[in-house]
């Protein structure tokens, strides 16, 4: 496993979450289908994008942001 960042907080109201990374090769890293860890949880990455100095993902099946904001800080 390699650590790719912190998950601060979420984004609207959809489940959209913002990382914040200094992982080199996040092109590579948070590309769609790929899974990712929270917690131990597994998720897979549907979106990703770039928000200021934030890495902005959406997960498959997080549709609302109460299924996943109890995961900030991970």
């Amino acid at each position: 496993m390699i650590y790719l960042g912190k998950y601060v907080n979420t984004h609207g109201i959809k489940g959209e979450i913002r990382i914040k990374s200094n992982f080199k090769y996040k092109d590579k890293a948070f590309k769609p289908g790929n899974i990712i860890k929270i917690a131990n949880q597994e998720f897979t990455i549907t979106s990703y994008r770039v928000h200021k100095e934030y890495d902005m993902l959406t997960l498959k099946d997080i549709n609302n942001i109460n299924q996943i904001i109890d995961l900030k800080g991970e």
